[in-house]
């Protein structure tokens, strides 16, 4: 143990003697931990919105656009809106798809997506019995970037997923509507279709019953035939004065009807102009309105001038509405409510310019706050002044008309039926005794429909029953009550029925943190491969007092150094990462003592490597990291490596360490941690043997290969 301290001091003192040297190891110290702290930088949160909004992805939509039912669809511009709503993405919008094209060829935008022309016809294409896939055309330059098309892809699936959704999620919402119109609600309500139905079969039932009774009174009428053509001859001469009496009143009626059509003509006219009145005056409030309104939100402040002309207005307004249309237009039920509501409004608005004047002192935002309600309770005046003239002129005037033209109908028949004389009646007297015959089997087929039609009403009534019961069937009722649900929430669930319940496990709060462990172990094994190409790991001069010195003397004695640059370069590494860096960290202290024995085992593995083969052992040294590198899991899952680098994972030392770190950082899993530690044992094992024994028989080998190479004069 003498030799070994005494070898490692002299070394130790040569190194802190010496300015060159003391330069180089600290720039040896800080190398490694520079490698880990940038690339863990750099790997921060490439995936977060804040990275991937700048990734730029242009967007064009050539859809025409369809037209269903007087509607015009067109999905791609909702696309396009909805992605304008998206920043995860740096979305570009522009007019032509050969410029998205050539933007993605340029390299300008990593890739592209063009809505074809007849994406809202194809998508519904269904309706017509044709189906046809609506198609975005998607376009992405992987000579770019390796990675962004990985991240662009996942925005196309993305895009998909949300289309066939929202496909899915419309057509059950827009039948489930439809399905609606069977379901019932409760007892009272009549928009189902079994209440329908229901309702259908009863008017039906009634209208059976009246046709029966009407059968059953032509019967009637039949057997007093008879009477009625002996009668008919008694009543033509007292006919013929009813006539004469009827025919001066319908005259004098007609009279009345003529006049009272042209007053009402003359009084609707009046009262439609009057509210026309009232409605281009209550407009021009308006826009006195929304200038008032445009100033108080431009200067803050509130104009008693225009508030004062403002009530005026409304009070003038107001009379010439009580006079010319509240107390004129008569009492209707239609026209009740829209005059009530008039009326409700010019009392709110009213009451609006009153509180605005009152409130000469209020705050800025005080005097918006109440000029904008101004404008609404404005708004609702002018729609509901509009709703009243259009009531009047639709549907109570016109009301008014169509009973003066019924009474004058109603006169016009009745004229005619006065027209006839006592030898109409006669007529009809001699033609009713030509047709005892007739009337005979008439009364025989009548009587036999009449039969027909009381077997029917039986039959709908037993109908009538069978749709009862099946309004009080269990699976019915259960039926029922799901589709009276909310179309919209069962659409949504139809469209993504599965509820993915995420519970993360070792939750890593980025990107940065997930990959430290491999760029840690990485720097580490940097660290101690630079170590081995500019420190000579052969003892040349014995140190003074060392005696009898043994190979495994010479091997500890110089690998001393080895392992105290290589502990200051995890410590630096390891204190950069948490505290300059700012990665997740669940064991700090477990987290630099897998990152310490790490440290030792390269060392110890790549100093025996050096010491045993020289520069092959060296350029093995290289060879291992090359390796690791690629296959060792640090990027990709490793059952996603090529055959080859999954057998050789579980003999690489970067796994051990790397799954070590791991759970110092994540959190620990059982004894995993101690396991990973342990595992790398091994290596450390295996560095004793080649430093110690296999040495031994490599070292003439090694000079002959450090004579070879100074012989050439150009090789180290």
């Amino acid at each position: 143990m003498t030799n070994i301290f005494r070898i490692a001091s002299a070394d130790i003192k040569r190194l802190v003697t010496n300015v060159v040297a003391i330069v180089i190891i600290m720039g040896l110290s800080v190398m490694p931990c520079l490698y880990a702290w940038f690339n863990i930088l750099s790997n921060w949160d490439p995936y977060g919105e804040d990275a991937t909004k700048n990734l730029q992805v242009v967007v064009v939509s050539a859809d025409k656009g369809v037209e269903i039912g007087g509607i015009e669809l067109n999905v791609g511009d909702m696309i396009v809106s909805n992605l304008k709503e998206n920043k995860t993405i740096g979305w570009k919008f522009v007019d032509t798809k050969e410029e998205a094209e050539s933007g993605v060829y340029s390299g300008k935008y990593y890739a592209a997506l063009v809505v074809d022309e007849n994406f809202s016809s194809d998508i519904i294409s269904f309706l017509g019995g044709e189906l046809e896939n609506p198609k975005i055309t998607y376009y992405e330059n992987e000579k770019k970037n390796a990675i962004a098309p990985k991240i662009t892809g996942k925005v196309k699936t993305t895009l998909e997923e949300e289309i066939d959704k929202a496909f899915v999620s419309t057509m059950a919402k827009t039948m489930l509507e439809v399905s609606d119109y069977i379901a019932t609600s409760d007892e009272t309500d009549s928009t189902g279709l079994t209440n329908k139905i229901s309702d259908k079969l009863q008017r039906l039932d009634g209208d059976m019953t009246t046709y029966i009774t009407i059968l059953e009174s032509y019967i009637s009428i039949i057997d007093a035939a008879e009477n009625l053509t002996e009668t008919t001859g008694k009543m033509s001469n007292q006919l013929d004065s009813m006539m004469a009496t009827g025919r001066s009143i319908i005259n004098s009626a007609d009279s009345a009807i003529n006049s009272g059509q042209n007053a009402i003509d003359t009084t609707g006219d009046t009262i439609s102009v009057n509210i026309l009145n009232i409605k281009n005056t209550i407009y021009n409030i308006s826009d006195m309105t929304d200038d008032f309104v445009g100033d108080v939100e431009l200067l803050g402040t509130v104009s008693s001038s225009q508030v004062d002309s403002l009530i005026a207005a409304i009070d003038s307004l107001r009379d010439t509405y009580n006079i010319n249309v509240r107390d004129t237009v008569s009492q209707n039920s239609a026209i009740e409510e829209n005059k009530a509501t008039v009326d409700s409004d010019l009392e709110k608005v009213q009451n609006d310019l009153v509180a605005i004047k009152s409130a000469g002192d209020a705050t800025s935002e005080d005097a918006k706050s109440l000029a904008l309600t101004l404008k609404q309770d404005m708004d609702k005046c002018k729609n509901d002044i509009d709703n009243l003239y259009n009531t009047y002129n639709n549907t109570i005037n016109p009301q008014l008309k169509n009973t003066m033209n019924d009474m004058q109908g109603s006169i016009d028949e009745v004229q005619q039926i006065l027209n006839y004389s006592s030898e109409n009646i006669s007529d009809v007297s001699k033609a009713l005794n030509s047709y005892p015959d007739m009337v005979g089997f008439g009364k025989e087929k009548l009587t036999k429909t009449l039969e027909s039609a009381k077997d029917m009403q039986s039959k709908l009534r037993e109908l009538m029953a069978d749709i009862n019961d099946l309004e009080s069937d269990t699976q019915y009722a259960t039926l029922m009550k799901l589709i009276e649900s909310d179309p919209e929430l069962i659409a949504d669930f139809i469209s993504s029925p599965v509820n993915l319940d995420e519970q993360p496990i070792y939750v890593m709060e980025n990107n940065g943190s997930a990959t430290a462990p491999f760029y840690v172990i990485l720097s580490i094994w940097f660290g101690a491969l630079i170590l081995i190409a500019i420190i000579h790991t052969s003892v040349k001069t014995i140190p003074s007092g060392c005696v009898d010195v043994k190979n495994y003397q010479l091997f500890f004695g110089r690998y001393i150094v080895f392992f105290l640059v290589g502990q200051v370069q995890t410590l630096i590494t390891v204190l950069g990462s948490l505290l300059f860096v700012g990665i997740q960290c669940e064991h700090p202290f477990m987290y630099w003592m897998a990152a310490a024995i790490s440290s030792f085992t390269f060392t110890l593995f790549m100093y025996s490597l050096s010491y045993a083969l020289g520069n092959v052992g060296e350029a093995a040294a290289v060879i291992l990291l090359v390796i690791q590198v690629a296959g060792s899991g640090g990027t990709f899952p490793v059952e996603v490596l090529p055959t080859v680098f999954q057998y050789l994972y579980k003999y690489m030392p970067f796994a051990y360490g790397m799954n070590a770190i791991r759970e110092s950082i994540a959190g620990m899993h059982g004894h995993d941690y101690w396991g990973y530690l342990a595992g790398m044992g091994i290596y450390i094992l295996a560095a004793l043997v080649l430093g110690l024994v296999i040495s031994i028989p490599c070292k003439k080998l090694n000079a002959m290969i450090e004579e070879s190479k100074e012989n050439t004069d150009l090789l180290v």
